[in-house]
Formats: C-alpha cells, sequence, structure tokens
C-alpha cells in the first residue's frame, strides 16, 4: 500500500513539475487564419505577407515571422494566404509595390486587417490601393516627393557653376575664333582685290559681332525675363 501510494505521490509531482516547465500558452493550440487577396487589379509588380500575433511571437524576425507571397501581378489573379493564428490575435499584412527592376520597392508595414478575411489590390504604379472588408483597413501609394534643386551661384565649386563658367569659356572662345577667321577671310580677299564679295564678308562680321553680343548678354537676359527665379 505504501509503495502504491509513493508511486501516486511520484506521478502527481511529475505532472506538476511538467505543467511549471511548459511554456505559456502552450495549453492554447494555435489555429489557423486565412485571408483571401485580389490583385487582379494591381498594373504593377507587388509582395504582400501576412503575420499574426502568434507568428511574431513564436519565430524570429526577418521573414521567419510572416508569410509571404512572392513576386505577383495582376495575372496572378485571386490566391490566399494562411499563417498560425489564436484566438484574440491581432492580424497584420506588409504590402511592398515593386517599383523597377532594380528592386526599388514601396512598401505599407503593419497594416492592422484584424478580422477581415478578403483584401485588394489595385490601381497603377505610385496609386496603388489597398484595401480590406473593413473600410478603415486602407492604404494608399504615392509617387515620391522630389525636392527643388537649388544652385548655390556663390559657390565657385558646385556643379553647376563650374559648367556655366566652362561653357562660357567656350562661347568667348567661339566668338574670338569667329571674329579672328571672318577677319582673316575679309582681309585675304580685299588683299587679291576681290571688292565684289567685300559685303558678303561685312555680312559675316554683324553676324558674328550680333552672336557675341547675345552670348554676353544671356545671364541678364535671363535674369530679366525671370527665368533664374
Amino acid at each position: 500500500m505504501r509503495r502504491q501510494v509513493r508511486s501516486g505521490a511520484a506521478l502527481v509531482a511529475l505532472v506538476l513539475a511538467a505543467l511549471a516547465l511548459a511554456p505559456p500558452g502552450a495549453a492554447v493550440a494555435a489555429g489557423s487564419y486565412t485571408v483571401t487577396v485580389d490583385g487582379g487589379g494591381a498594373a504593377f509588380l507587388y509582395k504582400i505577407c501576412l503575420k499574426t500575433t502568434t507568428t511574431v511571437n513564436t519565430y524570429p524576425a526577418g521573414g521567419g515571422d510572416r508569410v509571404c507571397s512572392g513576386k505577383k501581378g495582376s495575372t496572378d489573379g485571386s490566391f490566399d494566404l494562411t499563417a498560425e493564428y489564436t484566438d484574440g490575435d491581432t492580424v497584420w499584412m506588409d504590402v511592398e509595390m515593386l517599383v523597377d527592376l532594380s528592386g526599388h520597392s514601396r512598401t505599407k508595414d503593419d497594416v492592422d486587417i484584424t478580422g477581415s478575411h478578403s483584401c485588394t489590390l489595385k490601381g497603377a504604379l505610385y496609386a496603388g490601393k489597398f484595401k480590406c472588408e473593413n473600410a478603415i483597413n486602407k492604404k494608399s501609394f504615392e509617387a515620391p516627393s522630389i525636392e527643388p534643386y537649388q544652385v548655390a551661384v556663390d559657390d565657385p565649386n558646385a556643379p553647376v557653376v563650374q559648367l556655366l563658367t566652362l561653357m562660357a569659356w567656350c562661347v568667348s572662345g567661339a566668338a574670338v575664333l569667329g571674329l579672328l577667321l571672318t577677319g582673316m577671310t575679309l582681309a585675304s580677299q580685299l588683299r587679291r582685290g576681290a571688292l565684289e564679295e567685300r559685303t558678303e564678308y561685312t555680312k559675316q562680321l554683324a553676324f558674328v559681332m550680333g552672336a557675341c553680343l547675345l552670348a554676353t548678354t544671356a545671364g541678364p537676359i535671363v535674369q530679366a525675363l525671370g527665368f533664374s527665379q
């Protein structure tokens, strides 16, 4: 009799020890959560991932904590994503829009879709919309804003200033070369006695001088028209 009592006590002790060592929540079996995604109206490539409180707490971050679709497009139509789920979990989706072939993307992470089992992804590049059954769970992609480029005109080492300086030198060199060539040609014709061509070269000389004047006053003209603001 004593031996049976001791055996029963030992068994109870083993059961209590096993319960004490069991991780919290182990007694609650995880189910599954399925979301149907319709991407037939998305005119771009995308990747979408599903995660729950259970997957985030159970698996390591960096990919293991979520279930992803891989690269998808409009031709893939509708598909299902299923992740482990325990009653009371929060459910999220990460939506990634692939904007070019180099791997650049725009993402909307941690979109709370708890309670939704059907989502749609549609629209064009940079204007895509992600929406689930619940109207609150709606996200839109927007094109990146481009800040206006400010030219540091007071900095001689600025690339734009260096380019303008080089162009100014090229214009000055072309003007000097044009005047020299026109003058040399005119002098040569006069030396040969071809006075009938004097008017033609005088016109050329006037054109070259007009071009020099226009190139010299380019900066003030552009500033006066307001294009440099």
